[in-house]
């Protein structure tokens, strides 16, 4: 709520001072640039291997588990209680494990992407940054779908952007 109040004010603010100034304000889909990218291309490449690298070994360790957990379950009434106990508390061990494996694989993923993509945005970002400079523009919001921002007005840099970046 806090959000949307504090966009509401920026966006009334800038209103009220863009009719003294008709150049303030651009727009750009940065998720649209950022599509265009090689770079971002490459890095999804990478990411995607790495993924598949990482799901990979957790399929053949959850395999694995799938055969212990068969096999107790085909001898379960010929063990002793103790023994079948112990291969109770061996699986569930092993179930927790696999948990755990794949939420760190999920993070690791998940901070591979960050480390990947960052210095993309950074580079998109300076590009609008310099493209909005040169054409005189003071606010420059981003009109991804995911960003909840919807411009009537305003220069799309999306195309200058493009140009400069030899996209």
């Amino acid at each position: 709520m806090i959000k949307y109040a504090s966009l509401f004010l920026l966006v009334f603010a800038l209103t009220s001072q863009a009719k003294a100034q008709s150049k303030e304000v651009a727009h750009i889909d940065m998720n649209a640039l950022l599509d265009l990218m090689p770079e971002k291309q490459q890095a999804q490449a990478e990411l995607s291997r790495t993924e598949r690298a990482y799901r990979e070994d957790f399929q053949m360790s959850y395999r694995e588990y799938q055969a212990k957990y068969q096999k107790y379950e085909e001898e379960k009434e010929t063990l002793a209680p103790a023994e079948s106990a112990k291969r109770e508390s061996d699986l569930q061990l092993i179930e927790r494990n696999l948990a755990q494996t794949q939420q760190n694989i999920e993070d690791q993923i998940k901070e591979k992407e960050d480390m990947l993509y960052k210095p993309i945005r950074e580079k998109a970002k300076k590009m609008v940054n310099q493209v909005a400079d040169a054409q005189g523009f003071f606010y420059v919001f981003d009109s991804s779908a995911d960003n909840g921002m919807i411009m009537a007005k305003g220069k799309d840099l999306l195309p200058d952007v493009k140009k400069s970046m030899g996209l």
